[in-house]
C-alpha cells in the first residue's frame, strides 16, 4: 500500500522520495482550468436562466390580468349591445305609437272638417228658413267652434246631435294631443339613452382595442422570454455535460499520473533494493551499523534531506508537538516554485492547486493508526501539521487514496483526509496547517 512506505527499509524510503516520482500534473491543472471555465459559464447562464423565469413569471402575470381585464371589458361591450338592442327596439315601438298618435290626430281633424261643414250647412239652413239668424250671428263672432258651443245663447237651437258629435271632438281631440306629447317626451328619452349607450360602448370598445393590444404584445414578450430561458437552458445543460466530461478526463489524467509516478516509484525501488544487496554482499558486516529504533537516516542522494522510516510502535491519538524529533521539509527535488503560505492562501503546486485549513486531527490520525501507521503527529515550526516526516493532506480520496505520497510545496505529503472540495476539485490538495 502506498501509505504503507513507512515500513520499508530506510534505504527504500529513501530512493522513494528521491526518485521525482511524484512530480507535478500539468495535463490535470489545464484539465481543471477548462473545468473553473466551464463552471463559470455554467453559473452565468444558471443567473441569467433565472432572471428569465423572474421575467417570464412578471409577464404571465401581466398577460393573466390583462386576460382578464379585456373579457371583463367583453362582458360590458356585451351587456351594452344587449341594451342597444332593447332600446332600439322599444324607440322602434314608440316611433310606431307615435305614428299612430299622429294619424289619430289628423282622422280626428278631418272629422272635425266635415262635422263643421255639416254644422254649417244646418245653419245655413236653419238661417234661410228664419230659424238661425241669432245662430248665425253668433257663430262668426265666435273664435271657434269651442267658443260657438260656450257663448252662443242659441245654442239651444242647435239639434242634441251636433251638441254630442262637437264635444266628443273637442275630448278626442284633447286626448290625442295629450297622448302626443308623452310619445313624444317618450321617444326622447329612448333617443337620450340611445346616444348614451352608443358613446358608452365607444368607450368601452377603444378600451377593449387596445387592451387586445396589450395581450398581444405580452405574449409577444413571453414567448421571447421563453425561447431565451430555453436556449439558456439548453446552455446550462450542455456546460454540465462539457464540466461532466472535463471531471472524468482530469480523473484520467491524475489516474495516468499516478500509475507513471507508481512506475517510477517501483524502478526506483528495484534499483535502491539492487543496490543495497550489492553493498551488503560487499561487506556483509555492515548490518551491525544499522541505526536503532527511532534514529534518524539521511540520503544525500538528489537535492533533498529526506527523514527515513523509523520501526513502528503502537500509540494512541496523540496530541501534536510543537517540535519534530528530527525536523525536516522533504520537498520534491524537482519542485522550485512558490511555497503555500497563509498569506498566499491559494497557490498552483507541483502535484496541482493547494489550500490550507485548520482542524483537530486527532480524529484523522485514529484513521491512520487503524490502518497500521505509528508516525508521530506534530506540528512543525512554520506550523505545518506532520504524520511523521510527511505534510497531512486533504485530497479526492478516489484520486489519491489515503495513505498516498505526493509532492507538495511545502514537503512530500501523506493523503490522511478528505473534504467537499474534492467533489468539485478532484485534484486539489488542501494541506493541514494551524494558520
Amino acid at each position: 500500500m502506498k501509505g504503507m512506505k513507512r515500513f520499508l527499509p530506510a534505504a527504500l524510503s529513501v530512493a522513494l522520495l528521491l526518485s521525482g516520482a511524484f512530480g507535478t500534473y500539468p495535463a490535470a491543472a489545464s484539465t481543471q482550468d477548462e473545468i473553473n471555465s466551464a463552471e463559470a459559464k455554467k453559473s452565468a447562464a444558471e443567473s441569467e436562466y433565472n432572471s428569465a423565469q423572474d421575467r417570464i413569471s412578471e409577464l404571465q402575470a401581466k398577460k393573466d390580468n390583462a386576460q382578464e381585464y379585456l373579457q371583463d371589458l367583453n362582458d360590458q361591450l356585451t351587456d351594452l349591445n344587449q341594451q342597444l338592442d332593447e332600446l332600439q327596439q322599444k324607440y322602434s315601438a314608440t316611433q310606431e305609437e307615435y305614428d299612430t298618435v299622429n294619424q289619430e290626430l289628423a282622422d280626428a281633424q278631418a272629422e272635425e272638417s266635415v262635422q263643421a261643414k255639416n254644422m254649417a250647412l244646418r245653419i245655413k239652413y236653419m238661417y234661410e228658413n228664419g230659424t238661425g239668424t241669432g245662430a248665425l250671428e253668433t257663430l262668426f263672432s265666435s273664435g271657434n267652434f269651442s267658443d260657438f258651443l260656450n257663448e252662443s245663447t242659441n245654442v239651444s237651437e242647435l239639434t242634441s246631435y251636433d251638441r254630442k258629435v262637437l264635444k266628443e271632438y273637442s275630448e278626442i281631440c284633447e286626448t290625442i294631443t295629450e297622448k302626443q306629447k308623452e310619445v313624444k317626451k317618450e321617444a326622447d328619452q329612448i333617443a337620450g339613452l340611445q346616444e348614451q349607450s352608443k358613446s358608452k360602448r365607444e368607450e368601452i370598445q377603444s378600451l377593449v382595442d387596445s387592451t387586445r393590444e396589450d395581450v398581444q404584445e405580452y405574449a409577444d414578450s413571453l414567448e421571447g422570454e421563453q425561447n431565451a430561458a430555453a436556449d439558456l437552458l439548453a446552455s446550462i445543460q450542455e456546460q454540465q455535460a462539457n464540466i461532466d466530461a472535463l471531471n472524468e478526463k482530469a480523473a484520467d489524467e491524475v489516474a495516468a499520473a499516478d500509475a507513471a509516478a507508481a512506475e517510477k516509484a517501483r524502478t526506483s525501488t528495484q534499483v535502491a533494493v539492487s543496490e543495497q544487496e550489492t553493498q551488503e554482499a560487499a561487506a556483509p558486516e555492515s548490518k551491525s551499523s544499522m541505526p536503532a529504533s527511532g534514529s534518524t537516516t539521511t540520503s544525500s542522494a538528489g537535492t533533498g534531506t529526506v527523514a527515513a522510516a523509523a520501526t513502528p510502535t503502537p500509540t494512541a491519538a496523540p496530541a501534536p508537538t510543537q517540535a519534530a524529533p528530527a525536523e525536516s521539509t522533504t520537498t520534491s527535488s524537482t519542485y522550485s516554485g512558490a511555497a503555500l503560505t497563509a498569506a498566499a492562501g491559494r497557490i498552483e503546486g507541483p502535484s496541482g492547486q493547494e489550500t490550507y485549513y485548520n482542524m483537530d486531527m486527532s480524529g484523522v490520525v485514529s484513521i491512520m493508526r487503524s490502518m497500521g501507521n505509528t508516525d508521530e503527529y506534530w506540528v512543525r515550526s512554520d506550523g505545518v501539521k506532520m504524520l511523521g516526516s510527511y505534510v497531512m493532506v486533504a485530497a479526492n480520496l478516489g484520486v489519491r487514496p489515503r495513505g498516498s505520497l505526493i509532492a507538495t510545496s511545502l514537503g512530500m505529503g501523506i493523503v490522511v483526509d478528505t473534504g467537499g472540495f474534492a467533489a468539485a476539485n478532484p485534484t486539489q490538495l488542501d494541506i493541514a496547517t494551524n494558520w
